[in-house]
């Protein structure tokens, strides 16, 4: 009886001590007082990458990629910084030299839209941007280069994870010597979307 007594005890005083939340022995490591409500105001950060850095290999994820381009592997041609090897499946190659990196919610100079808007990216990441130096269109082609028939001059890249969780790649190309970006109407071609394989 005595033991059952005690246990009784024991527990009673457990159940007031865990009832007496507001005392002062409840100073637990990040614990608040009262309830408060603050506004979130940090945006979260979008991994993304300089392109032709971690990955190289991508599969065509729009029409346009899958009709026109195919897969595309990006490579570095000598160190980095250097010009990017973009060899797309269908017999486009085409060599571009980077000239300048942007925040992707810039003005693209094309009708007022944003790279993002352009490229169908995110906001939140960099547009990296490279001056065409040679693009190379074999007979198996099936539409021509990048811009068709027309020489693509300019492209916008943007490598980054979606919404999914996805690695994408994002590339529009430009035609004609108004290079993107420059505020007047740059000539946009197509824009491509790729995931990583």
């Amino acid at each position: 009886m005595r033991r059952i007594i005690l246990t009784a005890i024991a527990v009673l005083a457990l159940g007031v001590a865990a009832c007496n939340r507001n005392g002062a022995d409840s100073d637990l490591p990040g614990e608040r007082p009262q309830t408060q409500v603050e506004a979130e105001t940090r945006v979260d950060t979008v991994p993304q990458e300089e392109p032709a850095i971690a990955r190289s290999q991508w599969r065509a994820a729009n029409e346009d990629a899958r009709s026109i381009t195919g897969n595309l592997r990006v490579s570095l041609q000598g160190r980095r910084g250097g010009p990017l090897v973009f060899a797309f499946a269908t017999g486009v190659t085409v060599i571009g030299q980077p000239y300048s990196v942007v925040p992707a919610d810039s003005r693209s100079g094309v009708g007022g839209q944003s790279f993002a808007a352009v490229l169908g990216g995110d906001p939140r990441v960099d547009a990296y941007l490279y001056r065409v130096g040679s693009e190379n269109v074999t007979p198996s082609a099936p539409r021509g280069g990048l811009c068709g028939e027309a020489v693509t001059r300019f492209l916008a890249v943007s490598e980054f994870v979606d919404g999914a969780g996805r690695w994408v790649f994002k590339i529009a190309a430009f035609s004609g010597d108004t290079q993107p970006g420059s505020g007047s109407d740059a000539q946009l071609c197509n824009a491509y979307s790729y995931t990583s394989q």
